[in-house]
């Protein structure tokens, strides 16, 4: 399991809509600073950074305007 995942799946699972887009953020956050770190571009962890990150703006997308 790569570091940033513990956030990742924290928000998925989050079902309070106001704690969920903290958490979103916190995710997106962790992804980002590993992305800072050397990561081989087309190995298995970028490929899984890139997965997260589509579902999490497909969570995002599903959001009501605020």
């Amino acid at each position: 399991m790569y570091s940033w995942q513990d956030e990742y799946i924290a928000a998925l699972a989050e079902t309070d809509p106001a704690k969920q887009r903290r958490r979103v953020y916190e995710a997106q956050a962790a992804m980002e600073q590993q992305r800072l770190s050397p990561i081989e571009p087309g190995s298995e962890e970028h490929q899984a950074i890139e997965r997260a990150e589509r579902a999490l703006k497909i969570l995002k997308d599903s959001w009501p305007e605020v």
